[in-house]
């Protein structure tokens, strides 16, 4: 039964993409990610359906919130349950990744949260999944950067614990590269904020930095920044909200 709902699943997806067929296969890798009776078909439907959904990024996602919300959490239920997927010869990780940082820049919420999660679930990989590795640490930077756009003002300030998450991934799987790309994205001018000194950033980059345990604390110190990023510290709207 279930190569013969994979496969219909499949065909299902190729003829009209819809974000529920993408949901059923998160469903299906949920429960069939370590049955080796049954994963054989699951791991096909993945590759297929993660084929077509790369397509529609290529032609424009922006029309398709809900089918990219749906992949996202996808991506990020694959990563918790069968990370060895992105070990897949035709499996291309590095636009995976690209697709995952357009989809940060998304004004719709649900979609941006599915796509934290995907990044929180793919940077502690790094060093298990070698095609995860070089693909963080030759396009990491782009993540950062968006990261801190969407802190700086690009994104709602409710969605800044999850971006907090991304950072903290950052620190703690990859510190070495992170430490690198902070000092470079922030000698940017007006960047992530022109309302910032290059104190301010400094600041911002050395906190985060040296908390590498306590993400309750990155958390704060995101939701500080942005304030400042904002021009709303110290304010009444933001002792409110």
């Amino acid at each position: 039964m279930i190569p013969q709902l994979s496969e219909m699943l499949g065909q299902m997806y190729s003829t009209i993409p819809q974000a529920s067929a993408l949901e059923l296969t998160r469903q299906l890798v949920h429960i069939f990610a370590n049955d080796p009776t049954h994963f054989v078909p699951v791991k096909a439907l993945f590759l297929l359906v993660t084929s077509v959904t790369l397509s529609i990024f290529q032609q424009g996602p922006r029309d398709h919130p809900d089918i990219v919300d749906s992949f996202m959490q996808l991506l990020a239920q694959a990563l918790k349950r069968k990370p060895d997927l992105f070990l897949a010869e035709n499996c291309d990780v590095k636009a995976l990744f690209q697709c995952g940082v357009i989809s940060l820049k998304f004004p719709e919420a649900p979609t941006v949260k599915a796509t934290c999660a995907f990044f929180t679930e793919l940077l502690p990989r790094c060093r298990e999944i070698q095609p995860i590795g070089l693909v963080v640490h030759e396009n990491g930077k782009l993540l950062l950067q968006a990261t801190l756009e969407a802190i700086g003002g690009q994104a709602p300030r409710s969605l800044m614990d999850h971006f907090a998450e991304i950072l903290f991934a950052l620190n703690k799987h990859c510190v070495t590269y992170l430490s690198i790309w902070l000092k470079e994205v922030m000698q940017q001018q007006n960047f992530p904020s022109s309302r910032l000194t290059q104190i301010q950033k400094e600041t911002f980059s050395q906190q985060i930095l040296r908390d590498r345990v306590n993400k309750r604390r990155v958390k704060d110190i995101v939701k500080e920044f942005t304030l400042l990023c904002r021009g709303l510290h110290g304010t009444e709207y933001a002792a409110e909200y």
